[in-house]
């Protein structure tokens, strides 16, 4: 009688591994960029409104404690490629944005 419940229980098991197998969902690496709140961010905006419109950098770097770098990683629904952008924003020592460098992005495409 104990191997049946054990047996049954393997059995449950293995058809749920089997069932969670089945659902692939991408996963989606780094911030949520959206390309329209990028090219909102211009050269004097403040610190607060940077993060206001984009979030939390991923990376603040320690080297150069001005400079924040928000990455996203994430794959491309019609060609299955896996995509990378990023923005780097640069801020002077009053924390207003000094230089934008943005990668990955189609100008007005996205």
């Amino acid at each position: 009688m104990r191997y049946k419940t054990f047996f049954r229980s393997l059995f449950m098991v293995g058809a749920m591994m089997l069932v969670s197998a089945c659902v692939y969902e991408p996963v989606h690496q780094g911030n949520r960029i959206k390309a329209d709140e990028i090219y909102l961010i211009h050269e004097g905006d403040s610190k607060f409104r940077v993060e206001q419109a984009l979030g939390t950098p991923v990376l603040k770097d320690v080297l150069h404690p001005n400079r924040v770098t928000y990455i996203e990683q994430f794959e491309d629904k019609e060609s299955g490629d896996i995509k990378t952008r990023n923005v780097q924003i640069t801020y002077d020592d009053a924390l207003r944005v000094k230089a934008i460098r943005r990668s990955g992005f189609n100008e007005g495409k996205e």
